[in-house]
């Protein structure tokens, strides 16, 4: 989650605290119910029938583009049509997280992840998984767990998880979000797996890498994708993790967008080039780009969106290693910001943040997306 430049000064407090309840809510689902997103957005839309599936277009342009989805939306035969015809990569919202996937201590919950790995393989779709490590979402039981237990908890749950669909899931988000908010450059003091030392992460790569070897294994985190202390403290966290010969294979960039403070097209493609430079691969694995902040009538909202959409999508299409991109949600009524408390962290909504309206209809942005994958950047 983008969020303004963080300095060292009394007044950041507030701004640390936006972020990291930001950071909780941007992975959090929502199910397509009523909300402001959820309606038809005003302004200019596109006509369907005279469009490139995005997947075709990503194709030859030698990128997946993604959806994250919950397996209950798929229930939805237009939901279910829309993505199998538009997208190549298929994210879970919610429903590897640990919460979901192993709410009681060695009792596994995979019915929903199998309902979505099956979805993925009937329609030629990637399978990401998301996520084994992360301090939110994170079963009760296992937030008191003491340094000894905890390892093992951890160890149970990596094997299990990444076990079960070995072969079928293509890149995992091993870790998600261990860096502090603001300027410290820090591991998180307030994750429960902090107890465990800096290297839980070496440690959580290499479990995961042996329970599937052939896994793409990724770090995935928010505001890290321009030039900011948390997006340094990022490349060292990874440059350290590949001098040390751990098996980390690529970096995830969430891009939940906040247009009021947005590192610039040029200084997100540099950042990808140099996580390239290392030998890894860089997705853009949550994006999200909210227009309510964003000043004048909704067809000038909507034309900045398509914009910004697609400056991310070409900073992507410039770099051979950057591999896909995937859209945090497939219609506006999908969108963790139609809850007013985690809307509020965009500015005034509604926001109307991804690719299709309530009704299903694309909107100018997938003109953006479009652009940028059949004319790359230089």
């Amino acid at each position: 989650m983008t969020l303004p430049s963080f300095r060292i000064q009394f007044a950041t407090v507030a701004a640390v605290v936006v972020a990291a309840a930001a950071a909780v809510a941007g992975c959090i689902i929502h199910d397509g119910g009523a909300g402001a997103g959820s309606s038809s957005v005003g302004g200019n839309l596109l006509p369907a029938s005279s469009l490139k599936p995005l997947r075709q277009a990503g194709a030859a342009a030698h990128k997946r583009i993604g959806t994250a989805v919950m397996s209950a939306r798929l229930s939805n035969p237009k939901v279910k049509a829309l993505v199998a015809r538009e997208f190549d990569s298929l994210s879970p919202e919610n429903e590897m997280k640990w919460e979901a996937i192993e709410p009681q201590p060695g009792h596994f919950n995979f019915d929903a992840g199998d309902r979505l790995v099956a979805f993925a393989a009937e329609n030629g779709m990637r399978m990401r998984g998301h996520t084994l490590v992360w301090h939110s979402q994170l079963a009760f039981w296992v937030k008191g767990l003491k340094a000894d237990a905890l390892r093992a908890a951890m160890t149970r749950h990596i094997q299990s998880v990444v076990g079960r669909w070995k072969g079928k899931i293509a890149q995992w988000d091993v870790v998600n979000e261990a860096l502090a908010d603001g300027p410290t450059g820090e591991l998180r003091p307030d994750s429960p797996f902090a107890v465990l030392g800096p290297t839980f992460i070496d440690e959580a790569f290499r479990l995961a890498h042996a329970a599937d070897p052939d896994a793409q294994l990724f770090y995935n985190d928010y505001e890290i994708e321009g030039d900011s202390p948390k997006g340094e403290a990022a490349y060292r966290l990874c440059k350290r993790l590949k001098e040390a010969g751990v098996p980390i294979h690529g970096v995830g960039f969430q891009m939940h967008v906040d247009p009021r403070s947005w590192p610039s097209a040029d200084q997100i493609r540099r950042n990808v080039e140099r996580y390239a430079a290392l030998g890894l691969l860089i997705e853009f694995t949550e994006v999200d780009v909210p227009v309510g902040s964003i000043s004048g009538s909704i067809d000038e909202k909507l034309q900045r969106q398509r914009e910004i959409t697609r400056d991310i999508v070409g900073a992507c299409v410039a770099v051979e290693k950057c591999s896909g991109i995937t859209f945090w949600g497939v219609t506006d009524g999908d969108s963790w910001l139609n809850d007013a408390h985690w809307g509020a962290l965009r500015g005034r909504g509604p926001h109307y943040p991804l690719l299709f309206n309530g009704d299903m209809q694309p909107k100018p942005i997938v003109a953006g997306v479009l652009e940028a994958l059949e004319k790359p950047s230089k």
